[in-house]
């Protein structure tokens, strides 16, 4: 060993596989290409849904364009895109029956797709770059093929934000670079 050689940091082994990059591998800063577009990870979310169940969540961006990258192992790997929308592009409707009845109506219709309530769902979530979890209710709802999803998120009394999204095989995502 030379001189020089005892002040070299050592490299840390990363933590995948570096000739076979999976989308589960993702971390802030890496790039992806997704519908014949390069997408950058801007940010890292996590979700706790209680019972040792977690999802991870990527803000992605591409020409000024944003997306949410959503990725569950429970029953087998889900991966999702997802887009935010106003809450109030629901309609009001929503809004009321939702003040009227605190949950939300069992269809909602968006876009000419109806989509159907799944399930209502407590966690918590956290930037991982912060140690401070933020508590939230989710109210999921898919469509028919259970391919297209609608997400509304309730953060406090009365603070909701909507998103609409679409399930993407593994394949889809590709090219996947990490940060150098």
């Amino acid at each position: 060993m030379g001189i020089f050689d005892m002040f070299k940091k050592k490299e840390e082994d990363p933590h995948f596989d570096p000739t076979n990059i999976k989308v589960t591998d993702l971390e802030k800063g890496y790039l992806l290409d997704y519908d014949m577009e390069t997408w950058t990870v801007k940010k890292m979310g996590e979700y706790d849904w209680g019972d040792h169940f977690f999802s991870r969540e990527f803000l992605i961006e591409s020409r000024g364009k944003i997306r949410y990258l959503t990725i569950e192992e429970d029953e087998g790997l889900e991966i999702c895109i997802f887009k935010k929308i106003k809450f109030r592009k629901l309609g009001e409707d929503v809004a009321t029956y939702f003040k009227n009845h605190d949950k939300f109506p069992n269809q909602i219709l968006f876009e000419g797709i109806t989509y159907h309530f799944d399930e209502q769902s407590p966690g918590f979530y956290r930037d991982v770059d912060s140690e401070d979890w933020t508590e939230l209710i989710s109210f999921d709802y898919e469509n028919d093929d259970e391919d297209q999803f609608l997400t509304i998120e309730q953060w406090g009394e009365d603070e909701f934000e909507a998103s609409i999204g679409k399930k993407v095989k593994p394949f889809e995502i590709s090219n996947i670079l990490p940060v150098s």
